[in-house]
């Protein structure tokens, strides 16, 4: 199974990745062995991925200071609200649910589809299919998510669409991943071809699975606040629903741990959207971004820089000091 009857043709202009006889060179060679114990732990009964996805999540917590400075400040300036050991523990948790998704990148590249569609359910699809069956474009408001592509994969499965992504810097696992995104619907472009491929995908019906809550900086952004805190927020989502007549569906991707499953939930068109005022949009985008964090806080990916620009090219607040041990 590779692709569903009602998908498009590939786009043409599509970003490959394709496997070269130089991926199997001896600096490979460990991230091959990686590969290979995802595969046989994709294979195991699920109760027993339990204990290594709990000494992973120890392992990513403590073996990355950077990395978790940076997501307790996220933490701290996003929900000032709770107290620092209510941010620790949300902390910690974000780590447990990061370790699952990883090691369940192996039901991702490794998987049949039946094992997809029984691991993870879209919640809210009669959203998309109302839209769909009326001929309006949608473009899914996809957050960063520890199971962000969890969530892209099914939607692929079920609904043909595209995406962009940046590719990783190993080959092998860039390889791997992107053979997954794309091994049914999906087809995948580079930020570095801009917004024309997209618009001409989602022009021929094709859903796009867009992440706009990076901080890539002030060019092509505006400051809207997230969780109260400005934030260079990017503008290309209301040109998007502009340009295409798009209706844009709000989504969150997690791990439900009560039925063992990765849900992608879908919400209702965002309503108003565009209203023709960047700022405005950029905010109820952002709006957007807050209320599906908080149906699963721990499972966002406090680990990016979000607030790197700041108004008035001010200091960013991520020192580079290494955090001890929380």
């Amino acid at each position: 199974m590779n692709r569903p009857d009602q998908a498009a043709a590939a786009a043409d202009d599509a970003y490959r990745a394709p496997l070269t006889r130089a991926y199997f060179a001896p600096r490979f060679w460990g991230t091959w062995l990686g590969l290979g114990l995802l595969w046989l732990l994709h294979a195991l009964p699920r109760p027993v991925l339990r204990a290594p996805a709990s000494l992973l999540a120890v392992l990513m917590r403590l073996g990355s200071a950077k990395r978790r400075r940076i997501a307790r400040i996220n933490l701290s300036w996003c929900f000032p609200e709770l107290s620092e050991t209510q941010r620790r523990r949300l902390l910690r948790e974000h780590y447990r649910y990061a370790a699952r998704s990883l090691l369940d990148y192996g039901m991702l590249w490794f998987g049949a589809p039946e094992t997809h569609a029984a691991r993870i359910r879209v919640v809210g699809e009669e959203h998309f299919q109302r839209l769909h069956a009326r001929g309006v474009p949608v473009i899914v408001l996809a957050p960063h998510s520890v199971a962000l592509d969890h969530g892209g994969l099914r939607m692929s499965q079920l609904h043909d669409g595209v995406s962009f992504a940046k590719p990783m810097r190993n080959p092998v696992v860039e390889w791997i991943n992107h053979r997954s995104r794309t091994r049914y619907s999906g087809d995948i472009f580079t930020r570095q071809q801009g917004l024309r491929p997209a618009i001409r995908q989602i022009r021929k019906g094709r859903f796009f699975y867009y992440l706009p809550d990076e901080d890539l900086g002030a060019e092509g952004a505006v400051f809207a606040d997230f969780f109260g805190v400005p934030k260079a927020t990017l503008t290309a989502l209301s040109r998007l629903a502009r340009l295409t007549g798009a209706a844009v569906l709000p989504s969150f991707a997690y791990y439900d741990e009560k039925v063992d499953q990765y849900v992608l939930r879908l919400w209702p068109p965002l309503a108003g959207f565009p209203s023709g005022e960047a700022g405005k949009d950029a905010r109820a985008m952002n709006e957007a971004i807050e209320a599906s964090i908080r149906e699963a806080p721990a499972q966002y990916l406090w680990t990016m820089r979000i607030f790197r620009t700041r108004p008035g090219g001010g200091p960013h607040p991520y020192p580079k000091k290494s955090a001890p041990p929380s």
